[in-house]
């Protein structure tokens, strides 16, 4: 005998109606309900008519993209490496832009999303392990590739390795016998930044003569990194090395060690991360770890519509390589000629001083 939504909405104690929200994607149902009818499809094998979905749904030729502020250079990148493969692919696309942090404004906007009937959502915001998967486990039929989420997150996703191009960043610095670093790390939120300030520290703490001096959190934008170099200067924290989460706020840091007369890369080197188109010309231009937007977001379009084809798959995390590209803001630490530097710098403050 068939199990029908009737048995389902009998043994979960609920309506007919409730049923087919949780079936058809809803966010417009209480959590504690949704895992509920979960729960008794599951025991009653139910399985959703999958043709009465569809044609409830009525699925665009859509990819949807719900995305942190797009003036951040990588945003912008991975949403024109997703428009552009899907255009090649027959697909449109549909931006939503979430500028705060909220898992409201996330699901109004995945809700906006739904109410286009896209199939499939592109998440490029950074979410928690339980935030991706709740997305997941409320929006049936959905397909979501999730960009910036911890490795251990049971979700389909595409990032830059960003624990190994952390890691050979530090490990060039420590053949720059660099030994006082200060650290720079994205947002908090961001498992890309933690990821990145996870590599920076392993490799570091391999080595017993190497020390963290100063730690702290930027937004990915320039004026964290300059606000944040000039802090740890005023408070006569030392260091011969910055580990920069971004080349953005890697611009800042440059600007405030310009501004305290350190010259770079001799007294400080520093090294940034994303190879932004700009960083070859930054003065001097600037060592930085590349990775690829643009193939993290074609990457993303086909992982998710590899999903359509093979619905009951597992989980897939997907990985792109990083690697170091060296400028001028980076090289082996002279103590000698650094000193020297540092009285020419003296003497010419003593000749302005005297005129």
């Amino acid at each position: 005998m068939n199990v029908t939504f009737k048995d389902v909405a009998k043994l979960a104690n609920v309506s007919t109606q409730t049923v087919s929200r949780v079936t058809n994607g809803s966010s417009n149902v209480a959590e504690e309900t949704r895992i509920k009818v979960n729960a008794a499809i599951k025991e009653l094998g139910y399985i959703p008519n999958k043709g009465a979905q569809i044609l409830g749904r009525a699925k665009s030729n859509m990819i949807g993209v719900v995305t942190i502020d797009i003036l951040l250079h990588g945003a912008s990148l991975i949403a024109n490496g997703i428009r552009e493969q899907a255009k090649k692919l027959g697909y449109g696309t549909s931006l939503a832009v979430v500028s705060t942090h909220s898992l409201d404004k996330i699901t109004a906007a995945i809700d906006e999303l739904k109410s286009q009937r896209v199939e499939f959502i592109i998440m490029n915001i950074p979410l928690s392990k339980e935030e991706s998967e709740i997305l997941v486990e409320r929006y049936v039929g959905i397909h979501f590739v999730f960009i910036d989420v911890p490795l251990d997150s049971r979700v389909n996703a595409v990032s830059g390795a960003n624990y190994e191009g952390a890691k050979k960043a530090a490990e060039l610095m420590i053949s720059l016998q660099r030994k006082r670093f200060l650290v720079i790390t994205g947002p908090h939120d961001s498992s890309a930044a933690e990821q990145r300030l996870k590599g920076w520290l392993d490799a570091l703490n391999e080595h017993d003569d190497v020390q963290v001096t100063g730690q702290f959190e930027g937004d990915w934008q320039a004026g964290s990194g300059y606000l944040h170099t000039h802090h740890a200067l005023t408070d006569g924290i030392h260091f011969d090395a910055v580990l920069v989460g971004s080349d953005q706020m890697a611009l800042g840091v440059l600007r405030a060690l310009n501004e305290f007369n350190l010259s770079v890369p001799q007294q400080v080197s520093v090294i940034g991360f994303d190879d932004t188109a700009d960083s070859a010309y930054f003065s001097p231009p600037l060592t930085t770890i590349r990775q690829d937007f643009l193939l993290i977001g074609e990457r993303s379009v086909l992982m998710a519509l590899s999903m359509a084809e093979k619905p009951d798959a597992a989980f897939k995390q997907e990985s792109i390589v990083t690697e170091v590209v060296e400028r001028k803001s980076t090289q082996i630490y002279q103590k000698n000629l650094t000193d020297k530097q540092v009285l020419r710098k003296l003497l010419k403050q003593c000749e302005q001083l005297l005129e």
